[in-house]
């Protein structure tokens, strides 16, 4: 069963370069920061919708690049279960010198799909990034939004039990936007855990169910997605008086 549970989970950086040795023989203190302090949380289910919500800076990212297995936590104890794919790096792992058909190949090996899948797949994914007559170009000769859809419509083709998103909707033009909003509404019907971070509240009403309201690295608020949204405004209009 599809499973997320944070257990006082924190996350510090370094805001500058360090070593243990130059450190000490500089006597510079370690220039360290929490972006995610005592998070416990629980996301239990399959086809859970969640949207987190908070200010710039306030953990967002870095708790999915956490469930996603990007990188670590500092402390306290994450689990996971289930085949867990991320909307947070599209570009990462494409090529500039293979083409467009040897990089689909590339990021759906590197996105865990088996080859068999994604000759499956390949026609769905080529008609949804729209490169139909550019498959055997190379990469280098794409715009980037040929590029970010392509990422895109890899992503969005795997088989998956969680899906992160952050901020994505700024891909492509409308008519591409629409694809991919109604791609991954059909994989919520599915059964798909979903992630969502937006700073449009009109996305997160349609996508969400539940809210989470991070602050300072901090959990603030979680809920029912509308309550969360509702906080979340409040402190920020008492914030900006």
């Amino acid at each position: 069963m599809t499973h997320i549970q944070c257990d006082q989970v924190g996350k510090r950086f370094s805001r500058r370069p360090h070593t243990w040795l130059s450190d000490r023989l500089l006597g510079r203190p370690r220039d360290q920061f929490w972006a995610l302090g005592d998070i416990t949380l629980t996301i239990a289910g399959p086809g859970r919708r969640v949207g987190v919500v908070g200010a710039n800076g306030s953990g967002k990212t870095t708790l999915l690049r956490l469930i996603a297995g990007v990188t670590d936590p500092t402390c306290g104890h994450l689990v996971v279960h289930g085949r867990v794919v991320s909307l947070l790096e599209l570009l990462a792992g494409m090529e500039g010198e293979l083409t467009g058909r040897e990089n689909i190949d590339l990021n759906g090996v590197m996105l865990g799909m088996r080859r068999r899948e994604i000759r499956r797949q390949l026609d769905a994914i080529v008609a949804f990034a729209g490169i139909e007559s550019f498959l055997d170009m190379p990469l280098k000769h794409y715009s980037l939004g040929m590029r970010m859809r392509l990422g895109f419509g890899v992503a969005m083709h795997v088989p998956v039990d969680i899906l992160l998103v952050d901020e994505a909707w700024g891909i492509g033009d409308t008519e591409f936007q629409t694809k991919s909003f109604e791609q991954l509404r059909r994989l919520q019907r599915q059964g798909v855990t979903t992630l969502v971070v937006s700073h449009d509240e009109g996305v997160l009403r349609r996508l969400t169910e539940t809210g989470i309201w991070l602050q300072g690295g901090r959990l603030a608020a979680e809920g029912p997605t509308e309550s969360v949204l509702a906080a979340y405004r409040a402190a920020s209009v008492s914030k900006g008086d």
